[in-house]
């Protein structure tokens, strides 16, 4: 990616060019202070969209809003380019119910995909080397999701689920040539996908229950390749300066599609039940995801994407559930959930023949809200989530952008029990 990386339009990158752009990670900040693996963590009072078959877990009405806020240092070498963007806002917005004991189902409405970029490379014309050349691309944009997901618990330990996506939103971009020169016309292409469409993905989760309330979880997760709906707009011009002169190809629409790839996950988690409180006292969580990024398919062209891979590892621990010593402790410090992982990913990308990868360390805190004059009978747990994440993705060899980061994730989670069926003597 030669060239200079100006302030990202949407705060985002110029990695957001390739596909449908940053993809989301769909995950609360309670499993990104743990690297965000979380696919076979059991979980009784937090909902895991990143494992379909997880809902059965809940064992309360549960309610999850998330924010996000992210400062990213962009670097190139040559030319000479140090850049700091930021980017904000809210994340999720989810509730879960525990339908039946062998059934639990939640929604979320949630980003998807992230598309916002302002990308500058010069260059010679080839006939008259005195004649320089800016090509400008630009993007803005991005796509949104709204889940539903169902899980069912099939067998002793064992659970099935869905989750059913609708996906929607536009991805815009216009790229300018710039000559510099009056005797040329400048040109410039516009184009835009408005985007609407269904996927699912499906998963498995299973935990074996070991002699002093160890245990040990299972989980996967697939997705298929999908075909996904697009209204296709196209408008090619000249300009002088600012003005429009000649339209070359004017406001075309199309029906077409793009394909989203097909995804595979694994995980692995081992710790210790606290059956008493509903909750985990500690565990370790291993996760591994591929993403087939060669099956994705742009009804308007553009990069092609190449296979990639994640791997996670992450951990928690709450004292006062874990120490015999802490077990009668109700200090806020002995209470509170404390989180530490990291990632490694091979993005689907590959500019100028060099892979880019991601990868960073997270942290984070389950701070616990103390409930106050409650009813018998009544079950309510509020907690407040932070994680941290600092990462890296991409590189300064080939003339490419090196991005490091730092992103802060809140999530406030109520959880209250339903339908109390109250009894006086």
């Amino acid at each position: 990616m030669a060239g200079i990386a100006n302030a990202q339009t949407n705060s985002v990158s110029p990695y957001s060019r390739f596909g449908f752009g940053d993809l989301y990670h769909g995950l609360n900040a309670r499993y990104m202070g743990m690297g965000g693996a979380s696919l076979a963590s059991p979980d009784f009072l937090n909902i895991n969209f990143g494992s379909p078959a997880s809902y059965t877990n809940l064992k309360l009405t549960t309610f999850d809003v998330g924010f996000e806020a992210t400062r990213i240092n962009q670097m190139q070498e040559s030319p000479a380019v140090n850049i700091d963007n930021s980017r904000s806002g809210m994340r999720n917005l989810s509730v879960g119910v525990p339908i039946m004991n062998w059934w639990g189902s939640a929604v979320s409405i949630q980003p998807y995909s992230f598309k916002g970029y302002q990308i500058n490379s010069s260059r010679v014309l080839p006939s008259d080397s005195n004649v320089t050349i800016t090509d400008q691309f630009n993007g803005q944009g991005g796509l949104n999701s709204v889940i539903w997901g169902n899980s069912f618990e099939v067998a002793k330990g064992l659970s099935l689920g869905v989750n059913m996506h609708y996906l929607f939103g536009s991805l815009r971009e216009n790229n300018i040539v710039n000559f510099y020169d009056y005797t040329f016309l400048d040109t410039r292409s516009d184009r835009e996908s408005q985007i609407s469409g269904v996927f699912f993905n499906y998963g498995a989760q299973y935990q074996y229950l070991m002699p002093k309330d160890r245990f040990l979880s299972a989980a996967l997760r697939f997705q298929n390749a999908t075909s996904i709906n697009s209204t296709d707009l196209s408008f090619d011009y000249t300009i002088d300066g600012n003005t429009a002169r000649d339209t070359l190809v004017g406001g075309s629409s199309n029906e077409g599609s793009y394909t989203l790839p097909s995804e595979l996950g694994f995980g692995l988690s081992y710790g210790k039940m606290n059956l008493e409180n509903r909750q985990v006292s500690w565990a370790v969580n291993a996760d591994f995801e591929s993403y087939n990024g060669s099956e994705f398919k742009s009804s308007i062209g553009g990069n092609p994407l190449e296979n990639g891979y994640r791997l996670e590892l992450g951990g928690f621990m709450t004292p006062q559930m874990t120490f015999k010593s802490l077990e009668r402790g109700t200090g806020f410090f002995n209470n509170t959930e404390y989180r530490i992982g990291g990632f490694y990913e091979k993005t689907p990308l590959n500019i100028s023949g060099q892979d880019i990868y991601n990868y960073g360390i997270t942290f984070g805190l389950g701070l616990p809200i103390r409930q106050r004059n409650m009813a018998p009978g009544e079950q309510k747990v509020s907690t407040i989530n932070l994680g941290v994440v600092a990462g890296q993705r991409g590189s300064l060899a080939n003339n490419l952008i090196r991005e490091q980061y730092i992103s802060f994730y809140l999530s406030v989670t109520f959880n209250d029990k339903w339908f109390i069926d109250y009894k006086y003597r």
